[in-house]
């Protein structure tokens, strides 16, 4: 009753204060008997050491461009009394042993270079389990593709007082095939015809150059890489032989010598791209010393950095026409004239005849340039002019041809228009430039019809060649 009175007389926010109080130590009691009661079952055997166990991989893969990662765990004894590390060693030598003494069957190795992985795993308080990630070389997987590999890894020093439990190192096979598809791969192929050949003849699957011929080849990836890599490039003539046995090359086919080609020991494929260009370039001599022949060689990709080659789309074979590819300087059959020359005549140091002495360190120089220059090839026979090069002079850059036109004729009175040219430039002083004929056909005359110049009252050029088609 003594209670019920001391209530009684709280009145207003007295009243309110008691029962604030009371709520608190009401709570503060169920506090304390949860906490006491949380605390038993969380008595984590007083702090003893716990073993630790090496207990393999999971499946749930990570895959990228690059590699693949496979989940791993560690597990313990008991849960963990303190928060500590354990250290972790890949073991390759001991899967070596066992497979060369025939414990471990139908699998193999990897560089330790394919692997990855901390160095510690972290077992935090209460904890029973721990995991880490094993990152593995998606280039090596390819490379070993249809296999199994094996891998050890083993525990030491756990921290913490900690031991070492049963096992404490274990081995891991993995098969190529659970972590990639054969969709997956990234290969590494010849980009023009794999594994067939290229006919160089008749201006098809060529370029031409001052020096030579060159026949564009390229290496595709089938996925995008994330990063640059290497790729090498080689030649071999060790099939040609053979391949004329069974027929499938012309009787006439020779092989390439190495100094007969020009190709470039390794391509390089930029970080997020899937295919790279390059070229093999064969001189106009070897060209023309073997005028009745073919010309053969097989290219081939060898040793990625990154990646792996399709064994059946590694290679591709060159198989030059040279009758049909062969071409030949014909200027000097030629006697040019021209209807303004330079003042001093087309004998003078740099008069008319200078364009056509087959010397890039003369030239020829036209003064009062007006636009209506004509340079006329006459040739002592009918022929088919595929392709010619002018050369730029040696100094004013404001003198060089810019825009011209040629033609051809029978007769040399009706003429053709063949090419035409427009806004053209030649950024470099003593440079040569190569033009195809846009419409070529047989002549006996040839006239270049000079129309502008860069803008100079002069006009300059060192050179200029005319190219027989066969």
């Amino acid at each position: 009753m003594a209670g019920c009175g001391l209530i009684n007389n709280l009145k207003g926010d007295n009243m309110k204060r008691f029962f604030y109080f009371l709520a608190i130590i009401l709570s503060y009691s169920q506090f304390m008997g949860c906490s006491k009661d949380n605390l038993e079952v969380f008595n984590l055997q007083d702090n003893s050491p716990v073993q630790v166990i090496a207990e393999g991989g999971g499946k749930d893969l990570i895959k990228t461009n690059d590699y693949v990662q496979v989940p791993m765990k560690v597990k313990l004894s008991a849960p963990a009394s303190k928060t500590f590390d354990v250290e972790l060693q890949l073991n390759t030598d001991t899967v070596t042993k066992l497979i060369e003494s025939g414990v471990l069957k139908d699998v193999i190795t990897l560089p330790n270079s394919a692997f990855s992985f901390p160095n510690v795993v972290k077992f935090q308080y209460g904890s029973d389990t721990a995991s880490f990630v094993l990152t593995i070389s998606r280039t090596e997987i390819e490379r070993v593709y249809g296999k199994k590999f094996a891998l050890s890894y083993k525990l030491t020093n756990p921290g913490k007082g900690n031991q070492l439990g049963n096992p404490n190192s274990i081995i891991v096979t993995l098969d190529s095939k659970s972590l990639l598809t054969a969709a997956d791969i990234h290969y590494l192929s010849i980009t023009n015809s794999p594994a067939s050949i290229i006919l160089a003849s008749s201006h098809n699957n060529y370029n031409t150059t001052p020096s030579g011929i060159e026949i564009p080849l390229g290496v595709s990836l089938a996925s995008f890489p994330s990063k640059w890599f290497y790729v090498e490039i080689r030649g071999t003539t060790d099939s040609i032989s053979n391949w004329i046995a069974k027929k499938i090359l012309p009787a006439n086919t020779i092989g390439l010598k190495d100094n007969e080609f020009m190709l470039p020991s390794r391509v390089q494929v930029l970080g997020n791209k899937s295919s790279a260009d390059f070229n093999i370039s064969v001189p106009w001599d070897i060209i023309a010393k073997n005028k009745d022949k073919y010309l053969a060689i097989t290219v081939y990709l060898k040793d990625p950095t990154l990646h792996v080659i399709n064994p059946k789309k590694n290679y591709t074979t060159i198989l030059i026409d040279c009758a049909n590819v062969v071409e030949f300087d014909v200027t000097q059959e030629a006697t040019l004239t021209v209807n303004r020359d330079n003042n001093g005549g087309p004998n003078a140091g740099e008069g008319s005849l200078k364009f056509v002495d087959n010397l890039t360190s003369t030239k020829f120089l036209q003064s009062a340039f007006t636009g209506d220059l004509q340079c006329t090839l006459t040739f002592t026979r009918t022929l088919k002019i595929g392709a010619y090069t002018l050369t730029s002079g040696n100094d004013a850059i404001s003198r060089d041809p810019k825009s011209w036109f040629l033609e051809g004729s029978l007769d040399g009175a009706n003429w053709v228009i063949i090419d035409s040219r427009t806004n053209e430039s030649f950024p470099n002083r003593i440079q040569t430039r190569r033009f195809n004929i846009q419409k070529p056909g047989s002549y006996k005359f040839y006239r270049l019809n000079i129309t502008e110049n860069v803008g100079d009252r002069l006009f300059q050029c060192s050179e200029w060649r005319m190219i027989e088609f066969l």
